[in-house]
């Protein structure tokens, strides 16, 4: 009865291991002006602007055994080396309304792909996609804009 019990509660640790992972993902972004860095927001701006267009950027990569990502697919690396090279390309200061995904996947699907390394099936990415806009001329970014409730 015993051997059962312990059986039991290791196979509870198990799943609760290989299931109960949270992921918390930050970009760090510079955000003194005096920079010259493109300014990021997930909303709208108050100051004059101008709009230059919407841009969508995508980074995809290979998860190696399931864990090693060899490319560079979190957030991070796509605000700072693929989203905002684009921006400063198209001649922004900014970019509002970013919205963002970013592939995850448990461990126990990891786990199987390190098992099946041959195969390789988990290809993540991480999307950006915002509004392009450029300063009037004085103009400051200044306070958020109020949301929209629609």
């Amino acid at each position: 009865m015993r051997k059962k019990i312990v059986r039991l509660t290791v196979a509870i640790a198990t799943l609760a291991a290989l299931g109960a992972c949270t992921v918390v993902n930050t970009a760090v972004l510079p955000t003194d002006p005096a920079s010259r860095t493109p300014f990021v927001t997930t909303g709208d701006i108050r100051g004059p602007y101008q709009s230059i267009g919407i841009v969508q950027v995508t980074r995809r990569g290979h998860l190696l055994f399931g864990f090693i990502d060899l490319v560079g697919t979190d957030l991070n690396v796509g605000f700072k080396d693929v989203l905002l090279p684009e921006v400063r390309h198209l001649g922004g200061d900014g970019i509002i309304n970013v919205r963002f995904h970013q592939d995850q996947y448990l461990p126990a699907t990891q786990v199987v792909q390190a098992i099946f390394f041959f195969i390789p099936f988990l290809w993540p990415a991480v999307t950006i996609t915002g509004e392009v806009v450029r300063l009037a001329p004085g103009g400051t970014i200044g306070e958020p804009a109020p949301p929209v409730i629609r």
